[in-house]
């Protein structure tokens, strides 16, 4: 007997008696035992979210940014490429721009061209033109050289991520990562811990910066978007940012998404979560994959018209050309493994893919046929 078809034992039922029997069962496959957990669940409360600083080195985080502002230094935001960096560096984009300073810039890395996290030649054009502290946002907690060579560079490097923390971790001016120790959720994505820099900042210079309390629920959108799409477990903080950002979203008070939702012929105030990570993300995601992911930065943090016009169709279009060639490659994939007798392990490609599609190729094959998967072509490969 699994779990889905396990007896309730009486006294959970107990705790769970204003719920009607379907609902019971749903609280509990989830773990979920007590009323008062139940309710935590089923309404999350904004109020419950946690200190940001819990979160080791945050103190020292917002202090050095604030010290970067105050004597104009040359700010970069470096973000991943996916729908959870990006997002991220939009919300920090925003921190910026609402507390008036402009002595910045926003860097994403090409996923081809550089790969994933931190690299030295982007270090090196970085420092040449004059930054002086750099912020990673869902990136940069395994970059143990890279980190050394922009402090070897004079350049301060402070980590914002949420990965795995490795055994060696790389010497930051600050490494603000909710899995380092000590907070109560560690499981928040990459622009979740960017929200928790923001309102760490906010806490502590709000009132310098003549910024009103509660604008950054406003960046919510974002951090709903991410979580979302990141496929973190929509528990504890995850579910608060989750819930929170759709109502956000629901307002429709980004132009960038305004425009997105419009194309994809999406009524706002009736946005499911679904939409989020099956129509907007996939078109997040394709600037990466396909072109250059500063593109849907672009779209998510303009106020240009024109600017959000352009990259809307363009994501749009990028999405359409991903679909199609996911779908030939899966095509050449099954016909080559017709005529093959094992299938313990798959490899497979083409020199002709595309490098970002492989991981999409990769994926479907694996759910396929249920095995390991290797897809190779364009001079990369995924797993």
């Amino acid at each position: 007997m699994n779990k889905s078809q396990a007896e309730i034992p009486e006294d959970i039922q107990k705790e769970l008696i204003k719920y009607n029997p379907l609902v019971q069962r749903l609280l509990f496959n989830r773990g979920i035992k007590t009323g008062s957990d139940a309710e935590t669940f089923l309404n999350p409360d904004f109020e419950k979210r946690y200190d940001p600083f819990l979160i080791k080195d945050m103190e020292r985080a917002v202090v050095r940014l604030f010290e970067a502002v105050e004597s104009n230094e040359r700010v970069v935001i470096y973000g991943d490429y996916d729908c959870d960096g990006i997002p991220a560096s939009v919300v920090m984009h925003d921190l910026l721009k609402k507390i008036g300073y402009e002595n910045f810039e926003v860097y994403i890395p090409h996923r081809h061209n550089e790969g994933y996290g931190l690299n030295t030649e982007a270090i090196d054009k970085l420092v040449k033109a004059g930054a002086k502290l750099l912020i990673t946002v869902d990136l940069g907690i395994t970059n143990v050289d890279e980190v050394a060579h922009a402090e070897v560079s004079g350049l301060d490097v402070i980590i914002t991520d949420h990965h795995e923390v490795p055994e060696n971790l790389p010497k930051a001016y600050a490494i603000v990562n909710p899995k380092t120790g000590g907070y109560p959720d560690p499981m928040i994505c990459g622009a979740g811990v960017a929200f928790k820099f923001v309102e760490a900042f906010l806490q502590k210079y709000g009132e310098y910066f003549d910024v009103k309390p509660g604008w950054e629920k406003w960046l919510l959108d974002m951090v709903g978007l991410a979580t979302l799409s990141d496929m973190v477990p929509l528990i504890d903080e995850n579910r608060i940012f989750a819930y929170y950002g759709m109502k956000v979203i629901k307002k429709n008070k980004r132009p960038g998404l305004q425009k997105l939702f419009s194309k994809l012929r999406l009524d706002p105030r009736n946005l499911v979560e679904e939409d989020m990570t099956f129509s907007v993300a996939p078109r997040i995601n394709a600037a990466s994959r396909m072109a250059e992911p500063i593109r849907a930065f672009e779209l998510l943090s303009s106020q240009d018209p024109v600017v959000i016009d352009e990259r809307a169709k363009l994501l749009t279009d990028l999405n359409e050309e991903r679909k199609k060639l996911v779908a030939q490659y899966m095509k050449k994939a099954k016909s080559t493994l017709k005529e093959r007798q094992s299938k313990s392990v798959i490899v497979i490609g083409d020199t002709a893919w595309q490098a970002g599609i492989l991981g999409l190729v990769a994926g479907k094959l694996a759910d396929e046929h249920k095995c390991p998967v290797f897809v190779w072509g364009g001079g990369a490969e995924a797993l």
